[in-house]
């Protein structure tokens, strides 16, 4: 199996699963991870060491029983993915397996989800994500859910259904993710967690001002709880126009590392749940975008970005720090 011989990369977003199961914009014979026609596939991935964070996405439409069985199906789905593929890519629980797996020259996968509305408006739901391995929650999508609002609604914070909920992801070890939530919710919850919290699709709302961006004084507080956030590479989050070039996620890099943010500045992508530049797909274009990130900000900066500040998180939340 051909391996990058320097490139490790950790991606904390994808919609990936969901796209497949659904089969959004594939031909009916092109849903299987291994190859197909969306943006990721084990076969355009296998040129990295690569650790993938997977999103079962919780559309806005579904609620309640509904969302419940819809992230069932999708885990089902997720679980055959894993057994059909499992000489290229396993389900990990942790870092140490995740790392693990990568030396064998395989791919990891981690299970997120995307919406809190997978939890059915039940608490011993957080029990049956564990259970799955779901290693993060996206708290909610564009509009409300039972643990509070997205982005889309601004009036509305955390649900007391919801500040339960993230007492209860954090006990039983599930990370909390803030990216989609509104303003307000950001700072509930930021008052509410004994946890460092992440922003798994997220870019800086100063050079691109839409409000799924986060503010200078969210980014702050980010770095001041030793939290983490994914660069986005969302075209209409990356510049105004929707025609972002490297330049315009260069600038959000810049604006990153000026408030601080060296340590804790990662990859996101949105890979298949948005639409990206052209220069980031397909895949093997990351390398050159490494190489460019390289040459801007140093390799040792370029290390961090695509693996090691996400691995340094997760060994830190993990150890309970």
């Amino acid at each position: 199996m051909m391996r990058g011989i320097f490139m490790y990369l950790f991606d904390l977003h994808c919609d990936t699963i969901t796209r497949l199961y659904d089969g959004v914009r594939l031909q009916p014979g092109d849903r299987g991870l291994s190859r197909n026609g969306a943006h990721l596939s084990l076969e355009k991935m296998q040129k990295f060491h690569w650790a993938q964070c997977f999103a079962i996405f919780i559309p806005d439409e579904k609620r309640g029983r509904e969302a419940v069985e819809y992230f069932e199906r999708c885990y089902a789905f997720f679980r055959v993915q894993m057994e059909t593929n499992a000489t290229q890519i396993a389900q990990v629980f942790t870092f140490t397996e995740a790392e693990r797996l990568l030396h064998q020259g395989k791919t990891a996968a981690f299970l997120t989800v995307e919406g809190g509305a997978a939890l059915g408006g039940d608490l011993n739901r957080v029990n049956r994500l564990k259970e799955c391995g779901v290693k993060l929650l996206t708290l909610t999508w564009n509009g409300p859910n039972e643990l509070g609002s997205g982005n889309g609604n601004p009036d509305q914070g955390l649900s007391s259904f919801g500040r339960e909920a993230v007492h209860c992801l954090e006990k039983q070890g599930i990370g909390v993710d803030v990216s989609h939530l509104n303003d307000r919710g950001f700072w509930e919850l930021s008052e509410l967690a004994n946890r460092p919290f992440v922003a798994s699709h997220s870019n800086a709302r100063a050079i691109c001002p839409h409000s799924r961006n986060l503010t200078d004084d969210q980014i702050r507080r980010l770095v001041e709880v030793r939290g983490l956030v994914g660069l986005n590479y969302c075209v209409h989050f990356l510049s105004a126009n929707g025609r972002p070039t490297f330049r315009d996620l260069s600038a959000h890099i810049r604006h990153f590392l000026d408030l601080g943010a060296q340590d804790i500045l990662a990859l996101g992508s949105d890979y298949d749940g948005t639409d990206v530049p052209d220069w980031l797909e397909p895949t093997e274009k990351l390398e050159e975008f490494y190489q460019r990130v390289s040459q801007e900000y140093g390799e040792l900066f370029a290390q961090k970005l695509f693996y090691q500040n996400a691995r340094d998180f997760w060994n830190r939340f993990e150890a309970g720090l």
